[in-house]
């Protein structure tokens, strides 16, 4: 989680360049950029999805009951689409979730949580294929997700390097890897907090 009263995160994403002997933003990427906003309990409430010169392409609103995330919407202002994820909280660790577009069932799943409430694994059942995403903490940050298909195959794996924080300890530069090897980063997400 995140530190500190925060009221808003600006995310950037760009393509990873290396220059000086560090790897450094380049071209920004054509998706990754958001604002997320956050309550006076610290609950996320509303992200903004946006094109890298900022221009807003579709926003998230979230509906809480009893301090629970029960729903959250997304509304393109592109295409004009909505969808709707349903969420269920069925114990502290376990929470399922159903994707809909208008009245049509895109997916389902659950997500799993560990003892500190960070996200461990996320099965996902699309047109009756199920897939487990899976991610890895080290020191309270992820430091890799990957994708497991039923036969035991893996792919999608990242790998992630945290280089830069601010005062409060946030990560504000996180070097993406799409592979195994940390050998070359293919992007480069930062992130800017707004505190009250």
């Amino acid at each position: 989680g995140v530190k500190g009263d925060i009221s808003s995160v600006i995310v950037h994403q760009y393509e990873a360049v290396h220059k000086d002997d560090q790897w450094e933003k380049g071209k920004p990427a054509a998706y990754g950029h958001r604002i997320l906003e956050y309550d006076a309990e610290g609950s996320y409430v509303k992200s903004l999805a946006l094109t890298h010169t900022g221009d807003t392409i579709g926003y998230t609103t979230v509906r809480k009951e009893n301090g629970e995330t029960v729903e959250e919407v997304f509304h393109s202002l592109v295409n004009g689409r909505t969808t709707r994820t349903l969420m269920a909280r069925v114990d502290e660790r376990q929470v399922n979730f159903e994707v809909w577009e208008g009245e049509t069932l895109h997916f389902e799943g659950a997500s799993y949580f560990d003892s500190r409430g960070r996200l461990v694994s996320q099965v996902r059942v699309v047109e009756n294929r199920e897939v487990v995403n899976h991610f890895v903490y080290d020191k309270g940050l992820m430091i890799k997700s990957f994708q497991e298909e039923l036969s035991g195959e893996i792919s999608g794996t990242q790998l992630y390097e945290y280089t830069a924080f601010d005062e409060m300890g946030n990560w504000t530069k996180r070097l993406i890897y799409p592979s195994e090897d940390r050998i070359v980063p293919e992007l480069i997400t930062t992130r800017v907090y707004q505190y009250r």
